[in-house]
């Protein structure tokens, strides 16, 4: 590492303590200089000519040394990438190590490429980001509802995550304009779910409806509580009928997990069993023998011979898997967790109140003893020694 004053008359580089130039024999003046840092580490040279201040050209020298062996050092001086560039590279990674990717291309193509996609990543900053919240905020879906909360918060995350992706790549390197923006919230705890009544009226629906194989799909989404991404990559080797459990490789959550299988879902893949197709080992394959993607048109059929509300999702059918268990009064919110496969009990809080009531309504049988015999008699009798 070193620091040189340059010449201001032949620009060349000099040692600090030279008071005349070596190449053009001129003096070089106190005021007013200019210092050159130069540093070296592993084979990279980064130089960096700074004016007046020896002292911030020391700083500026110790800063450089120390980002280039971290591995943080970025050279401010290469192209700036624009945001769509910068996610071309991100995308074509996630589309081989993600699991969400196609989602975040839609979301991606129909808010950010048109506005925020053609900016240098420098140029795009927190007001950019609070106008795309605010736009969001007034557009509704093809379905011509609001946009959720979540969706665009989920949108602002993708932002996020190519800056995090630029500067862990060494692509771009500042500070990430989505941390100041105002985000709307979401309300987690909002669970819709089913009665058991309706239960009652969609399994006896699903027990009629004609397409056998997606009422199967259908049911074991509301007797395990999987997502339904796990439902539609299942495959036959990830059962195990003898021993009544279910395997979910890679779910969203991250970990492959092992469930348990109550009966009525063991009875709902031994259903299945009958449709199974020569060569193909997913359980519930689409018409072309592959993955399925969704069931909109089936589900919105089924809802409406079921009664259920047309706002009901398929999704819902684990929010009521969840609630029927928590409501049940013989689970608790850790036992929960695992059946749900949630990475943290945070996720399984949403819950908790329904564990709490079951609480309340048992504690509260003691009230209605008292109410309805002598016990409080006996009580008093207990608490002044009258009886032994």
């Amino acid at each position: 590492m070193s620091i040189y004053v340059r010449c201001p008359f032949c620009k060349s580089d000099q040692k600090l303590r030279n008071k005349e130039c070596t190449k053009c024999g001129r003096v070089i003046p106190k005021q007013n200089r200019t210092y050159r840092v130069i540093v070296k580490y592993n084979g990279k040279v980064v130089t960096k000519v700074v004016p007046s201040s020896l002292e911030l050209a020391k700083e500026i020298e110790t800063k450089i040394k120390v980002e280039l062996i971290s591995g943080e050092y970025y050279d401010r001086r290469q192209k700036i990438p624009t945001l769509n560039e910068v996610w071309e590279k991100y995308i074509n990674i996630q589309k081989v190590e993600g699991k969400s990717w196609q989602k975040d291309k839609n979301r991606y193509d129909r808010h950010i490429r048109s506005t925020l996609g053609k900016k240098t990543m420098d140029k795009i900053t927190t007001i950019d980001i609070q106008k795309l919240i605010v736009t969001m905020g007034k557009q509704t879906t093809s379905r011509g509802k609001p946009y959720s909360p979540k969706t665009i918060r989920n949108t602002v995350e993708i932002v996020s995550r190519l800056f995090n992706f630029a500067y862990n790549q060494g692509i771009f390197r500042c500070e990430n304009p989505c941390k100041g923006a105002k985000l709307p919230k979401v309300d987690n705890e909002v669970v819709n779910a089913l009665t058991t009544e309706q239960v009652k009226k969609l399994v006896k629906t699903l027990n009629n409806y004609e397409d056998k194989e997606t009422a199967n799909l259908v049911k074991l989404l509301l007797f395990t509580g999987i997502r339904r991404g796990e439902a539609f990559k299942l495959t036959w080797s990830d059962i195990d009928f003898k021993g009544g459990w279910l395997y979910l490789r890679n779910p969203k959550g991250g970990k492959s997990q092992t469930i348990p299988l109550n009966n009525t879902a063991i009875k709902t893949l031994e259903d299945q069993l009958q449709y199974k197709r020569d060569g193909v080992d997913l359980v519930f394959p689409s018409n072309k023998n592959t993955v399925r993607h969704d069931i909109k048109r089936q589900w919105a059929k089924i809802k409406k011979l079921a009664g259920i509300p047309d706002n009901f999702r398929l999704h819902d059918l684990r929010h009521t898997f969840a609630s029927l268990l928590a409501s049940s009064g013989k689970v608790d919110i850790y036992t929960l967790q695992k059946l749900l496969t949630h990475k943290s009990p945070q996720m399984t809080q949403r819950y908790a109140h329904l564990i709490e009531k079951t609480l309340r309504d048992g504690v509260s049988v003691f009230d209605k003893l008292v109410m309805d015999s002598d016990i409080d008699e006996k009580i008093v009798k207990v608490k002044f020694g009258r009886e032994s």
